[in-house]
Parts: structure tokens; sequence; C-alpha cells
């Protein structure tokens, strides 16, 4: 329960002041305090669900959260304000709603939980604000303003610190190909161990304080892993004496500065030079500077046969529609969660309808921030909280009760505006500390109550931890603790069945027929069960891993000790999602024409999986005896699979890693 041990964010602190008390000051100075309250709330948005990273993606988490969460959960607050038992049955919905968009990654994650938020906040005072349009407008004003303040630390440095991170891990390898048969060998052997420590310390940290999947954050681990694939290579030819031509290192430092400029939305394949030896650490070092470059161009499908057609937009569409789903179905755990928290907010707006409690939206408000982050430790997260709301309370009645109502008020919101990131960035206790007189102050401005505010927060807050505790985690044994690792296995197994039935048995009889992009391959009997049977073996794999990130994240919202152990699954779970992904990718390049792999290479690689799972669940260090095929076809998830092995076996210097992965995974 204690806080985290990092370092203070003074550039954070100084924006926070910025983006909420400047509106504040100018609604005190202009007397229109309601225009500031809104703008001052969005900026508290745009304070609390700032995660950094490039600037491109805080824009697009800050913006979506204020639009399609913060914004429309406002109008919704409006619409149902004074509703009575509407209300608390559209309350239900939204909670549903919300849990749902978690399923989409940490934009997802952060538009459901505003969406919850301000659709609850909405009951109170500010729903009552008219016209509705202009709450909305008001708010995501304030969280503009809160973009723009980033602009300047983006200037100053355009890079997200995880993109260098990486890069300097593969402009080290580079430096140490280039050292080979020099003196400088040692040092740069210790410069790229210290790179792989930082790079993945990095990662690990910030991911962390995320509330769910981030598509860029899990692209660079994917690249990170490869790196132990060209390290080994490295090492490989540093034995031998054998040091690259000078356009092989120029062409990894190309391709380490393409991981700088790395954006989603662009895919750019880089050249690779053809092989320049025939020796074994040469032909690695090629081979994993392939798979470097197919990750980092997001191609994980080989081209398919030349006669095959390209695929139409239809079908394209087609296939991120058939994506889009099974992520929003997801697993087990996920609807579980889904409904625990409908249940509870479905409680919590009863408490609101029946109780005679004042400000009783607040019971609602609690009952969101506690449950909704991302399936986290809800134990420990309501007990924060109440500790954390105690003692804001106190604090934000000694303010209203000791500053006199006006312009004075405004040192003590800069003083709070300031410390929201440094409690965020300790505990989720130390942030409700801070968090709960502000939001207390806030309200006051809107609806004057006295410092009997702060009196009724603390006992709205007392009732919402109590229906957490006693309806969302007591009565549901699956929520008291996370099986990290069992389900690791599982999930292993899962996407092994579906690689052994989607690239052997759908095409035993050779390879597809296939005339158009829309014609149903004939091969074997893929036109008969085998398709069903392939796609009720992929739904079960997306489902394990849907339930595998459920647990991790549930996992990371833990107290340190437990949360630390998690961090090592990460590049562990990003690389089995690289592997489902380059399967998927291959069973589409078969559907188009390409020659299935080799049977015998697949149940390899399938063995292999299935070998690392059984040592999990014996507690044991996964050991991988023999090499793995080296078919060409099958190279996207060979290389995929290899990167999980580099990750859960520890050995020689393609091991290092960071100080919070560095414990065997197993254990």
């Amino acid at each position: 329960m204690g806080p985290k041990k990092t370092p203070i964010p003074w550039r954070e602190m100084v924006r926070a002041v910025f983006a909420i008390w400047v509106p504040l000051a100018a609604g005190f100075i202009t007397g229109r305090r309601e225009v500031a309250l809104l703008t001052a709330m969005g900026g508290l948005l745009s304070v609390m669900i700032d995660q950094g990273g490039p600037f491109r993606a805080r824009i697009r988490r800050v913006g979506t959260a204020a639009v399609f969460g913060g914004a429309v959960g406002l109008t919704i607050g409006s619409v149902i304000h004074g509703r009575g038992w509407i209300a608390v049955i559209a309350l239900v919905v939204i909670a549903g709603v919300s849990a749902i968009l978690a399923r989409l990654g940490a934009v997802g994650s952060a538009t459901g939980l505003q969406l919850l938020i301000y659709s609850a906040l909405g009951l109170g005072p500010l729903g009552a604000l008219r016209p509705w349009w202009h709450t909305a407008l008001g708010f995501i004003g304030g969280a503009v303003w809160g973009l723009i303040l980033i602009m300047p630390a983006w200037l100053l440095s355009p890079r997200g610190a995880e993109q260098s991170a990486v890069a300097r891990v593969y402009h080290a390898i580079a430096d140490g190909l280039r050292a080979i048969g020099t003196p400088e060998v040692v040092n740069t052997r210790r410069a790229v161990t210290t790179a792989l420590n930082t790079a993945y310390d990095t990662l690990l940290t910030g991911r962390s304080a995320a509330s769910g999947r981030n598509e860029l954050d899990m692209r660079l681990m994917a690249i990170l892993n490869l790196s132990h694939q060209m390290v080994e290579a490295a090492t490989a030819l540093r034995s031998s004496g054998e040091r690259p031509p000078p356009w092989v290192t120029d062409t990894i430092d190309r391709l380490a500065d393409e991981v700088l400029t790395l954006r989603l939305d662009e895919t750019a394949p880089s050249f690779i030079p053809p092989p320049w030896s025939s020796s074994p650490g040469a032909l690695a070092l090629r081979e994993a500077m392939v798979a470097l470059a197919r990750c980092i161009s997001g191609s994980s499908t080989p081209p398919p046969a030349p006669a095959a057609q390209q695929p139409g937009l239809r079908d394209r569409v087609r296939e991120h529609a058939a994506r889009l789903i099974d992520q929003l179905i997801g697993g087990r755990i996920a609807w579980e969660f889904t409904v625990r928290l409908m249940i509870c907010t479905g409680v919590a707006a009863v408490f609101s309808e029946v109780l005679p409690i004042q400000r009783s939206y607040w019971v609602v408000l609690t009952v969101a921030i506690i449950l909704k982050p991302d399936y986290g430790s809800v134990f420990s997260r309501a007990v924060q909280r109440g500790a954390g709301t105690i003692i804001g309370a106190v604090l934000g009645a000694a303010i209203i009760a000791l500053v006199p109502y006006g312009p004075w008020l405004l040192l003590p919101f800069g003083v709070l505006a300031a410390l929201l990131p440094y409690g965020k960035s300790r505990s989720f206790g130390l942030s409700a500390t801070f968090l709960t007189p502000f939001v207390v102050l806030l309200i006051d401005l809107l609806s004057p109550g006295g410092w009997r505010l702060a009196e009724e927060r603390l006992l709205d807050t007392l009732i919402a931890c109590a229906i957490v505790l006693l309806i969302g985690y007591a009565p549901w044994p699956s929520a008291w603790s996370a099986h990290l690792p069992r389900q690791f296995a599982d999930t292993l197994r899962a996407v092994a069945a579906y690689m052994d039935e989607s690239l052997v048995t759908a095409w035993d009889s050779g390879p597809p027929q296939v005339t158009s992009s829309l014609a149903t391959p004939t091969a074997g009997d893929a036109g008969g069960a085998a398709p069903a049977r392939r796609s009720g073996l992929r739904r079960q794999a997306s489902r394990a891993l849907s339930n595998l990130r459920v647990e991790f994240q549930r996992t990371m919202s833990e107290p340190a000790p437990v949360s630390r152990r998690a961090a090592a699954w990460w590049p562990a779970e990003v690389g089995l999602e690289e592997v489902m992904d380059a399967t998927t990718g291959l069973v589409v390049a078969i559907g188009q024409g390409t020659v299935p792999p080799d049977a015998g290479a697949v149940h390899q690689l399938t063995e292999t999986l299935r070998a690392v799972a059984d040592a999990i669940n014996a507690r044991t260090p996964p050991a991988i005896s023999g090499e793995l095929p080296d078919d060409q076809t099958l190279m996207p998830v060979t290389d995929a699979v290899r990167s999980v092995l580099a990750v859960l076996v520890r050995g020689g210097e393609s091991g290092a890693r960071g100080d919070a992965a560095r414990q065997p995974a197993p254990a």
C-alpha cells in the first residue's frame, strides 16, 4: 500500500497549474465561474489521463476521452438529470458500455471511464446547467487548453522516451558489430546490456501506469523483443571474429532511426541487404534484420502468390470488423467484470434514490472510479481510496472553513492542482487525497455548501467503498487474486491448437485452389468442416488472449510486490500477441494462394509452445532444446515464437532485461 518511489514530476506539476488554475483565475476575474468550472474540469481530465509518450498518441488519448467520454457523459447526465429511476437504468447501461470500451485498449479504457464518471456527475449540479451544448463545449475547451500546454515540451523533445530507449538498443548493437576485432568490443558489449536494461525498464515503467493496452507501446515491445535474436547473432559473429561490412551496420542504424519515427498509421518496409556471408552468424544477423524490418513496418503477412488477386476494400473492411468484434466480445473474465461493474453501479444508483443522502451522485461516481480502471486490484484500490478520501475530505473541510469564499480560493486551488500529478505518480490513495478536496472546492463554486460538503463527500465515499468490497469483490472468488502464469500457459496451448488446425489440418491435401479474393479454398476438407473448426479455435485463442490481458492488467494494479513480478510477463504477452497476429496473417496469405508451410515445421513450433506451457504449470524454468524450423513461409510465425522464448528463457547476454523483469517469469 506504500507509495511508489518515483522522481517528482515537476514538468507535469507546472502544466497542471496552468491547465486548471488559469481558467479558474479567469473565471474569478470575469465573474463567469460556471464557464471557468467547466474549462477547469476539461483541463483536469487532460492532466489526470495523460501518460506521456509521442505527441500524436497523447492528443488521440486525451481528445477521444474528452469528446466521446467527458463531453458525451455530461450530455447524457444533462438528459437524465432529475429523472429518478430512469437515471438508475441509464447508469447501469452506461456502466456496461464503459466496461466493453475498455477492451479496445488504453484509449477505449480512458474514454469508457470518463463516460461513466461524467454521466454520474451530470446527476448533480453540472447536469442542471443549460444549455447542454454550452456545458459540453466548455469542457472540451478546457481539454484543448490542456493539450496546447503539452506543445512546448513536445517541441523540446519530440520523441517519446520509449521510442528513444528502444532505438538506442539497436544503435548500441550496430556499434558493437563495428567494434568486433578491436579493443572496444568489451565496452560495446556493456553498452548493449545497459541499453537493453534501460529500454525494458522504460517500457515496463510506462506500462505499469497505463490503464489498458496501447498499440504503439506493444509494437515497441515487440521490436525490443527481437533485439535478443540480433544480440545472439552478434555474439556468434564476435566469437568467430567476423566483422560485418559497413553497409550492414549502417542498415541497422537506419532501422533504429525508423523506430524513432515509428507511427502505426504508416508502414514503410525497409530494404535489407542480401546475404554477405555464408557463416551462421551472418545468416542469423540477416534473418534478425529482416524480422526487425517486418516488425517496424507492422507487416507479419508473407506476400501472396503472384496469381492471387489482392483483397478488395470490402474484404479489408470485413477483416478489420472481425478483429474489432473479437476485441469487443472478449473472454469470460472480461464479461464477469462487466457484470460486476453494472451490478455495483446499479446498487449505488438505487442507494442514491432511496437513501436521504445529500449530493448522492458521489456514490455512483466513487464506485466507478474504484471499479472501472480495467479490472485492477479492487480491494487495494477501495482501501486506498477510502483512506485517501478521509484525509482529503478533512482537508477540504478545513480549506472551506478557513479560506474566505472568493479569489483567496485560488491559492489552495493552485497548490492542489500542482499536487495532482505528484499523487497520481505515487499511489491511488495519494491521488485521492489531493483530488478529493480539489473536486469538493470545484463543486462548491457551482453550488456552495460550506464545510458540510466535505462531510457529505466522506460519507458517500465510505458507502461506495462498502458497495465495492461487499458486492463487487467478496462474492467473486476470481476477483480475489489473479493467476497470470496459469492463464499464460492456457493461452499458449490455445494458440498452438489454432496454429495446428489453421496451418496444417485445413491444408493437409496441398495448397488451396484460389481463383479470386472471394473464392473459398477447396484443398483437403477446407471447404467443409475445417473452416468451422478453424474459426472456433481462432475464437478460443482470441478469448484466451483477452483473458490473459485482463489477468495482466489486474495484476499490474496490485501493490508493488505483486505488480513488479507481473511486469516480467508483459514482454512475453506482447510476443504471444505477435504469434497470433502472424499466424492469422499467414492463414490469410494461404487463402490468397501462398503455399502452406511444412506440417513438420508447424508441429515443431506448436510442440515448443506446449512444452513451455507445461514448464510454466510445473513452476520450472522453460528449457528449449533444438533449433526452430527454417521454413521460409513460416518465418514470420517462427520469429514471433522466437521472441516469446527469448524473454521467457534466461541465458547469456541476450537475456538481459530491466530490473522489473529479471526474475524468471514462471516464479
